[in-house]
């Protein structure tokens, strides 16, 4: 079975469904790996040991624990993650002189897309699916330009679940979190430059036992941290402008599977929406 993880999935997903299982020290050097890549990424093992506070041993052990043969195995495979993300940097630098004509966004877009597709986990976004439906509450972090797809999740969130909420910044809406149930779930949204508000949000509802979900760029993102189920979304920038056709893409295909999951109760809710659009005619 751990085979089979290792051929469909990257290095960092295989690191993030290892977690609930790992022991304090692993967990310390999983912490490295999927925080700060870029500084790990070539030190050997007694480097990263001395780095994660614990013995050779353990990084030797934390490899074999992912399946791989050791720790050898596995910072290929790191390296092999993070050279493909630099390819990526580099082919965008080369294209920097048509970038900002129409058809260099979007095929920067159609290129983010592509990239989101192979690497999106279908498992981990059936958790959040199924994480909407057993909660009370459905708490939404989403701040400054990741906040329009907070709007947009919560808007069609509301047409099939009773009770989602936005929580757009700790500094203004600290007090809302004082509602907050053991069994709601909060998902926060964050894309570079990651909001601060947004990680704290979800830091606190997972250091309290509430169930977390995140969408951001990377499993190296700070939100992975503190999120029980991770969706990741390509999101590069277009000029000033953060460019959300990707996290926008997943959004929509977790609401569709929200959906289908209580198909018949998904589709008495809109009819009785319908009818109450009808009564008060609000389409022109």
């Amino acid at each position: 079975m751990r085979g089979k993880m290792l051929k469909e999935s990257n290095v960092y997903q295989i690191i993030r469904r290892g977690l609930p299982n790992m022991s304090r020290s692993q967990k310390k050097v999983a912490a490295l790996l999927l925080d700060r890549p870029d500084e790990v990424v070539f030190l050997n093992v007694s480097q990263l040991a001395a780095m994660a506070e614990v013995s050779d041993a353990t990084i030797t052990r934390f490899a074999v624990f992912l399946g791989y043969r050791g720790f050898t195995e596995l910072q290929e495979e790191i390296q092999s993650s993070l050279k493909q993300q630099w390819k990526t940097s580099e082919r965008l630098k080369k294209r920097e002189n048509t970038s900002h004509s129409f058809r260099g966004v979007l095929e920067q877009d159609v290129s983010d897309l592509e990239e989101t597709m192979s690497l999106l986990d279908e498992d981990e976004l059936m958790k959040v699916v199924r994480a909407v439906w057993r909660a009370d509450k459905i708490w939404i972090a989403a701040n400054r330009s990741a906040e329009a797809l907070g709007v947009f999740l919560q808007y069609y969130l509301e047409k099939v679940v009773d009770d989602v909420r936005m929580i757009h910044s700790v500094e203004r809406e600290a007090d809302l979190l004082a509602h907050l149930g053991r069994q709601d779930v909060v998902i926060g949204i964050s894309f570079p430059r990651y909001s601060k508000s947004t990680v704290d949000i979800l830091a606190y509802a997972h250091e309290t036992g509430v169930e977390t979900a995140a969408l951001t760029d990377t499993l190296s993102s700070p939100l992975a941290a503190y999120a029980d189920t991770v969706l990741t979304a390509k999101s590069r920038m277009h000029s000033y402008i953060d460019t959300f056709t990707a996290p926008l893409s997943v959004i929509q295909a977790l609401l569709v599977q929200v959906g289908k999951e209580k198909e018949e109760e998904t589709e008495k809710r809109l009819e009785h929406l319908e009818s109450i659009w009808e009564k008060f005619d609000v389409f022109y």
